[in-house]
């Protein structure tokens, strides 16, 4: 039997998020929708509240940010940041029915005029916002607009087989929490191969009770990773790459999360691509003018070099062919000194100097012209 439209979420600590938090999402999807038993139009990772109080728990901040790193590749699953924004630490069931109603109310013809969905609402629930300004038919519109007006979307909980066997822990769950989890959301377990959920339902009263609502997904292919090993790798300064995403890794290095030390370069690329990620571009920063004094912090490098002076260079260059005019020219570069060459010591550079305006060009053509104006001196 179906279930109609189904919103996976997964609550818990993600701190950090493994792969294997991200694998649960696409195995319950497959099961579900290969068999008929619902059709998946979103998936929400919800991380507890700073409150909690669990060890290892970093700030909400953090495992936000990891989490939007993992999930930056997936096209369906959203982080939301609802429970970590509350004043304390809210009950799964709590979480699961806020979710479920704000998607819905969101999917009504009452909120078509919503113009800021939260950003965690599954795109198929906001493009059902989005149908007034189709271009259809209006009998194919009305048509559309009915079918997402009477179809409710429920979200489900989304957990591993531990999770579930945690319900039958003396007053770690209230029963009522549970009745309502399992009664009115239901829950999708996914469990490792040898692992048995479904004796465990059988002998809890509460989830036999509730057994059509529990959907048992068996993960055949083994993945025993976990958030408390990639802790464990880290605080022991060993490798944790291929147990989680790089960009995750490489957070937990700059900030050292977990005891993380800064002495590791495995991920030092990363690190510098995430910590320029926030900061503004070139176009954005005001460029400003070089000093005068930076141009004399240039020349310090030749400060005991005196045998450097200034020089006249003579360069030759062809000209173009012409009748009227020769068929080469010659350039002089000289001092604006044409006396005198002075040493380039740092100390006798005046204040206005600017590398640049030492030297000038000066043509063979007027070339006579200073040696008159020099009185018949030589060019140096």
């Amino acid at each position: 039997m179906s279930h109609g439209k189904v919103v996976l979420m997964a609550c818990g600590s993600f701190s950090p998020p493994t792969y294997m938090h991200l694998r649960m999402f696409e195995i319950a999807k497959d099961y579900l929708q290969s068999l008929g038993l619902a059709t998946v139009v979103g998936g929400i990772m919800s991380p507890v509240h700073d409150a909690y109080g669990k060890k290892d728990l970093v700030a909400a901040h953090h495992r936000i940010a990891m989490l939007k790193l993992a999930l930056r590749s997936s096209s369906w699953v959203k982080v939301s940041e609802w429970e970590t924004q509350q004043s304390g630490w809210t009950r799964t069931r709590v979480s699961l029915q806020y979710h479920q109603d704000t998607i819905n109310a969101h999917a009504s013809l009452s909120s078509l005029n919503v113009t800021d969905p939260p950003s965690w609402l599954p795109d198929d629930v906001i493009n059902v916002n989005d149908i007034t300004n189709s271009i259809d038919e209006p009998d194919n519109l009305m048509e559309r607009l009915n079918g997402n007006r009477n179809e409710q979307v429920t979200v489900k909980l989304l957990c591993g087989a531990d999770l579930l066997e945690s319900f039958a822990t003396p007053g770690l769950w209230a029963d009522e929490d549970l009745e309502t989890i399992v009664g009115r959301h239901g829950l999708v377990v996914v469990s490792r191969a040898g692992c048995d959920p479904g004796k465990f339902v059988y002998d809890s009263d509460m989830l036999y009770k509730y057994r059509n609502n529990v959907t048992l997904v068996t993960n055949y292919i083994a993945n025993e990773v976990s958030s408390t090993v990639i802790r464990r790798l880290v605080r022991r300064c060993e490798s944790a790459k291929y147990l989680t995403d790089d960009a995750i890794l490489a957070y937990i290095r700059q900030h050292k999360l977990y005891g993380a030390t800064t002495l590791h370069t495995e991920y030092n690329l990363l690190n510098d691509l995430i910590s320029t990620y926030d900061k503004k571009s070139p176009q954005d920063v005001i460029m400003a003018s070089p000093e005068e004094t930076s141009f004399k912090n240039i020349l310090i490098s030749i400060r005991d070099k005196p045998s450097i002076v200034d020089e006249t260079i003579t360069v030759k260059r062809a000209r173009k062919s012409n009748f009227l005019m020769p068929n080469n020219h010659t350039d002089s570069v000289s001092p604006i000194d044409m006396i005198k060459p002075k040493m380039a010591y740092v100390d006798k550079v005046p204040p206005s100097y600017v590398p640049g305006k030492a030297v000038k060009i000066v043509s063979d053509v007027n070339e006579h012209k200073i040696k008159e104006d020099k009185g018949g001196g030589c060019a140096l």
